[in-house]
């Protein structure tokens, strides 16, 4: 007797739903899953043999055939074992079909029968209700993470025991609901460190407001004990808060690199990814046979930091140009290509020679002139013209730091930031994948970037006296935009382009 249901695969963030065909018929007893499957898929048959009997039912003594269609499209990882174990369940006549009809089903099996977690949840149960499907059975402890996806049924199941009692109706199993502030509940929980509990420099944080308003990139120059990391480490906690829809994108990217938990089954905290030298392309970037999201996607919707980032090797630095560009990072492979978003505000920090004390006014630089070139040269034109803002943090005495009193425009800091946040919400609430002034391409800025006389006579003068690049000169007009907000004024004025250009001169 032959059977089907429906479970999925994804590849990225590219789902297919799954036919997983059984077929059970006479001959010598032999277990055998056709269909592309990968390692993990082949192992499976032990899997679903141990937790069949373990759980009370009877594992046929003939020869059995499943078949995970379409055969052309790779399948992997161990969210197959449930729906090949009810399959075969199936069509062993074991189980009855009618209350997994117009069901999706996913679970790694354990030997005992217990139903384990599973990666990708949530972009499996999105993608379900996308394909017309009524319900969908997930491990239990993926249920609250599925939930974030309304319109349909989600059962969370323990084990394999249970769901054959479902299906023959021996007992019964509702569908998970969360809680309806269930949003508002992690969102509560996500602490950040202040950012305004750091004394002294203020130009350094007028800055970085300005970057966190309008999601700009900023590299850090200063010598060993300035504050650069720590500056960039608190800079999460200026971000504006996440909308519903930027949340629902950060967790489904941490949903199929499986980084989400029980504890924590939605990102609700801008996420700030902190990469060291060392780390490989593939970690970086993303890719593997399977291809997994990289920190520069880990990061969407948040901060990439790269501490000393001229001590990454070059080709590494290279490979960022086209995500900072484009906002999405293509990972190739012969038979297929993925698509992983990678909107993140970058920041970085480096020293200003190989010894770190160039024009520091206490340690003497023992770099010479020619060493001092070479390491600058570090990073390319290209890559420094992807940075908005430039920031030489200066080395100030500890004494002068805890005699420094806070003037009153750093506690208007944040709401300065979210009321520019506010009136980028409300302009490009209905222009595709724009969400901030960085994120502007020329049409916007042609529609949004009206300056004033005196504003554009200080910009051509700029441009002229500075030989600022194409790109410079619609990063400066992007980050006056940005000052212009935090007041608010609709005008870009010549005030607000002088500021921009102190922070875009190097």
């Amino acid at each position: 007797m032959t059977a089907k249901v429906y479970s999925c695969s994804f590849t990225g963030l590219k789902c297919q739903i799954i036919e997983v065909q059984a077929d059970i018929s006479t001959g010598l007893p032999s277990f055998t899953i056709v269909g592309l499957g990968d390692t993990s898929v082949q192992e499976s048959r032990e899997r679903v043999r141990s937790s069949i009997k373990n759980s009370g039912a009877n594992f046929p003594n003939a020869k059995k055939i499943v078949n995970l269609a379409p055969a052309e499209f790779k399948k992997q990882g161990s969210l197959f074992d449930l729906p090949i174990a009810v399959s075969i369940l199936v069509a062993s006549e074991q189980v009855n079909t009618g209350k997994i009809t117009d069901a999706v089903i996913a679970g790694e099996l354990s030997l005992n029968g217990d139903i384990d977690c599973i990666q990708g949840a949530l972009v499996i149960t999105q993608h379900a209700k996308e394909q017309g499907f009524k319900r969908i059975f997930l491990p239990k402890e993926n249920a609250e993470e599925a939930s974030f996806v309304t319109g349909i049924e989600i059962y969370p199941l323990e084990n394999l025991k249970e769901f054959l009692l479902f299906c023959c109706g021996g007992k019964v199993i509702h569908p998970y609901i969360g809680s309806p502030d269930r949003l508002h509940k992690y969102i509560e929980k996500a602490n950040e460190p202040a950012f305004l509990n750091i004394i002294g420099l203020p130009k350094e944080k007028r800055a970085l407001s300005i970057a966190a308003a309008g999601g700009h990139n900023v590299l850090m120059t200063g010598s060993p004990g300035t504050g650069k990391t720590i500056l960039a480490r608190a800079f999460a906690s200026l971000m504006p808060r996440m909308s519903e829809d930027e949340i629902f994108e950060t967790t489904k990217i941490f949903s199929v690199a499986g980084l989400l938990s029980s504890e924590e089954p939605l990102i609700v905290k801008r996420p700030f990814r902190e990469v060291h030298p060392t780390a490989s392309m593939a970690s970086i970037i993303g890719g593997g046979s399977d291809p997994k999201p990289g920190e520069i996607s880990l990061s969407h919707n948040g901060i990439l930091f790269f501490d000393e980032i001229a001590e990454f090797p070059r080709h590494i630095l290279e490979a960022l140009r086209q995500p900072l560009e484009d906002k999405f990072i293509n990972v190739n492979r012969i038979n297929f290509s993925v698509k992983f978003p990678s909107n993140f505000v970058f920041i970085a920090t480096m020293n200003p020679c190989p010894c770190g004390h160039k024009n520091d006014k206490k340690i003497r630089c023992i770099c010479t002139d020619y060493q001092v070139e070479n390491y600058r040269k570090k990073l390319s034109g290209p890559i420094l013209d992807r940075f908005d803002i430039f920031l030489d943090v200066p080395n100030v005495p500890i004494k002068d730091v805890f005699d420094t009193k806070e003037d009153e425009s750093s506690i208007k800091i944040k709401s300065e930031i979210e009321t520019a946040s506010n009136i980028q919400k409300d302009r490009f609430e209905f222009v595709r994948d724009i969400h901030n002034n960085a994120d502007m391409t020329i049409e916007e800025i042609k529609k949004y970037c009206i300056l004033t006389g005196e504003a554009k006579t200080i910009l051509n003068q700029a441009v002229d006296n500075f030989s600022f690049s194409n790109r410079g000169y619609i990063k400066l007009l992007k980050i006056a935009r940005t000052i212009a907000d935090m007041e608010p004024s609709a005008e870009i004025n010549e005030k607000h382009v002088a500021e921009a250009i102190q922070y875009r001169h190097r």
